[in-house]
């Protein structure tokens, strides 16, 4: 596979480029690479880099590429705009759920930040509050640290007592309690639903 860059950026891609060269008559004519002069690309004639002739058209340089390599790089590229888009709220949970494999796992001890989504035993969980991740803080077993977003069912989990500040739930929190959903009203909240500090969702 070849790139064609022009003033440094990659203007096209191809398995085999449209050599040309100008005929006696003043027209472009496809050739061999080895009488060529420029490339088309696109309907647009190029001066090829290193070749005489057509010195009035702008230059391109043609750069032969391991074909397996540029489509990696734009599987990546794609895998990382997915994976940004699901975490400012473009893609639904469940929808990125069926491409896990393309988020990080969870991990520790990492800095997280609210909004981050990771992957964790093929399910996503997206982080309601910033902290730094422990062993024994597993987004399956922090309810006020990550919320799973990958399966429906999950998107409440039930409400457990947090321990202190290091575990209580974040503002916007959503979970179970008494057959209830309950969104939390502040930040650091450690009050049972129903008590103070949440309020019931109705939809």
């Amino acid at each position: 596979m070849y790139e064609i860059r022009k003033d440094g950026g990659v203007i096209a891609l191809t398995e085999k480029p449209n050599y040309i060269r100008r005929h006696a008559d003043g027209f472009y004519i496809l050739c061999e690479e080895e009488d060529a002069q420029g490339v088309a690309v696109d309907g647009t004639v190029y001066r090829l880099m290193g070749h005489t002739g057509l010195d009035e058209l702008k230059e391109v340089q043609l750069i032969e590429k391991d074909t397996g390599t540029v489509l990696q790089s734009s599987s990546e590229a794609v895998g990382i705009a997915f994976v940004t888009m699901t975490e400012r709220g473009d893609i639904d949970g469940v929808t990125a759920g069926e491409h896990a494999e393309l988020f990080s796992p969870w991990a520790y001890p990492v800095a997280y930040t609210a909004g981050q989504i990771r992957e964790r035993s093929g399910k996503l969980y997206k982080c309601l509050q910033a902290h730094t991740s422990q062993g024994d803080w597993k987004p399956e077993d922090s309810p006020s640290l990550w919320v799973g977003i990958s399966d429906p069912a999950e998107e409440w989990p039930e409400w457990s007592q947090p321990v202190g500040s290091t575990d209580a739930y974040a503002k916007g929190a959503k979970v179970s309690h008494n057959g209830k959903h309950w969104t939390s009203d502040v930040d650091a909240n450690v009050w049972e639903p129903g008590a103070y500090g949440w309020t019931e969702a109705t939809a």
